[in-house]
């Protein structure tokens, strides 16, 4: 029997078939079995879009990589039912076809974050209430390890608690994870057999622990897409998942097509050549979005650093400024001596600019046009890496590093992280606008301040910040004239009142532009 599983967010909107991969726990395995699945799918001839729910930025760069689609991060308690649909919107968007035509996806695979009920305060923001506003049933990934016949009761648990407690959750199917040998995976199929008949949850299949590539961890994610894709053999991941899971079963039970025509009968999937920062431009931009609409030109150019050291920008964003009538140009702090000509505005996202603290250091001239642009009020605002660019030093693993200087702060690299989790967050007045703007944004960071007081001239970024269970975090971040930046990554969705009137700040003669 079908499983509801289509996707309609926006009135004229085609309808597309969607699942959310979940787990019982991080380090399930549903990121392989996500990118496994992509592979295989993208070797019948399909076509793929995939997406993150929650913050995570590492996840959604390794489905763009996978799938040559932006992918979006589709947060419940961020972005809220608004926000969602629009980013559902732009995922299922038709793309261009070699042939000069337009495809829309035939899937829109969605994994999860964490536990399939872990979140927030209260669940806000878990894989299983994000599935339910997306209209989309679960495939849930359980881990095997250490247990046979106690899988039925951990999948019998998550069924019914889901169905109990987050009314509209309905599941795929499940399948298996870290399986070892052959009488393991036996005895994990009928143990699940009765729960899944009685449920009507068909059961899949089992990945073993063996055979999948290994995908490197930093802090709690993958390392970058571009540093891990290529070393990925895309053919052998696919042929692993079509080899441990009935993936004609599940796509029917989606209403997915089982193959396009033109397609080969054995997946295969060439790994791609690795990128240059050189000829890597035309891979950023098709990492984002395109518009939803266009508007005439306001006249603000605004310069995203995007290079190695600073990836982690929301792939709605440059979206979002277009279409708030901004100019969006790309430039590397890393390789580049000078910044864009014309631009109004500079926006740094976060990243890991702790590992290119050496390159970034000896870029004298980058930071020499910085602190041209900054004396002449041009807004230059960063997040999380980009903060911490910003300031005079950086105490890491290469010692105590310069920065960019545009800060009169410094902070230092721990080995375990300083701050995690949501965050709704109260302007300061003066930085975007003279009135408070709420937003909603997320916190993680290994930095910490090397002396929690701000000298005179600098002042907080954000004057209120709570997180998602209301409690009070205090004030945040720091802005000296134009300069302004904080630990917090904003979601594009849920900060669109930041963004207008940054982009109105951006414009010249219509913004008020901040004391130098």
């Amino acid at each position: 029997m079908p499983c509801a599983s289509r996707i309609s967010p926006c009135e004229g909107l085609p309808s597309v078939p969607g699942v959310v991969i979940a787990a019982d726990a991080s380090r399930a395995g549903k990121t392989t079995a996500v990118l496994a699945l992509v592979c295989a799918l993208r070797a019948r001839g399909l076509a793929v879009r995939a997406a993150k729910t929650g913050p995570d930025f590492i996840d959604t760069a390794w489905h763009a990589e996978l799938t040559d689609a932006p992918a979006a991060n589709l947060d419940a308690w961020m972005g809220g039912a608004s926000g969602l649909r629009c980013l559902l919107r732009r995922t299922t968007m038709a793309s261009d076809t070699p042939e000069g035509g337009e495809c829309p996806p035939d899937i829109v695979i969605v994994e999860g974050a964490m536990g399939l009920y872990d979140g927030g305060a209260r669940g806000a923001g878990s894989t299983a209430q994000t599935s339910v506003r997306l209209g989309m049933p679960v495939l849930l990934v359980l881990d095997a390890t250490g247990m046979a016949q106690s899988v039925a009761a951990k999948a019998q648990g998550f069924i019914d608690w889901g169905r109990e407690n987050v009314p509209g959750l309905t599941f795929a199917g499940i399948v298996c994870s870290h399986a070892g040998g052959e009488k393991h995976r036996r005895l994990l199929a009928e143990a699940l057999l009765p729960v899944c008949r009685a449920r009507r949850v068909p059961f899949f299949g089992t990945l073993p622990r063996f055979g999948a590539p290994k995908l490197e961890s930093r802090h709690l994610g993958l390392v970058g897409a571009q540093e891990g894709a290529c070393a990925i053999d895309r053919s052998a991941l696919a042929c692993w998942i079509e080899e441990n899971c009935r993936v004609d079963e599940l796509l029917r039970r989606l209403g997915v097509p089982l193959r396009r025509s033109g397609a080969s009968e054995e997946p295969a999937v060439s790994p791609k050549s690795p990128l240059t920062l050189s000829s890597e431009k035309s891979a950023w931009v098709r990492s984002f979005f395109a518009p939803l609409r266009h508007r005439s030109p306001c006249g603000a150019r605004i310069a995203i650093a995007r290079d190695d050291a600073f990836r982690f920008c929301y792939a709605d964003l440059p979206a979002l400024l277009r279409e708030m009538g901004a100019e969006v140009v790309f430039f590397s702090p890393l390789a580049d001596a000078a910044l864009p000509e014309g631009c109004t505005g500079l926006y740094f996202p976060g990243g890991y600019p702790e590992l290119f603290a050496g390159a970034l250091s000896g870029n004298g001239a980058m930071r020499h046009a910085l602190h041209a642009l900054a004396g002449r009020g041009i807004p230059i605002y960063g997040e999380c890496g980009g903060f911490i660019y910003f300031m005079r030093t950086l105490h890491c693993e290469e010692g105590e590093m310069p920065m960019a200087g545009l800060l009169p702060l410094s902070c230092r690299m721990e080995a375990r992280w300083a701050a995690l989790g949501y965050r709704r967050a109260i302007s300061a007045t003066g930085f975007p606008s003279d009135a408070p703007i709420a937003v909603r944004a997320h916190e993680f960071h290994y930095a910490r301040l090397v002396t929690e007081e701000r000298p005179a001239g600098c002042i907080p970024l954000w004057q209120s910040v709570l997180d998602s269970a209301g409690r009070e975090c205090g004030a945040l971040g720091a802005r000296s004239g134009s300069v302004a930046g904080s630990w917090l990554h904003l979601f594009p969705e849920g900060s669109r009142a930041f963004w207008r009137a940054w982009v109105a700040l951006c414009t010249p003669q219509k913004g008020r532009r901040p004391h130098a």
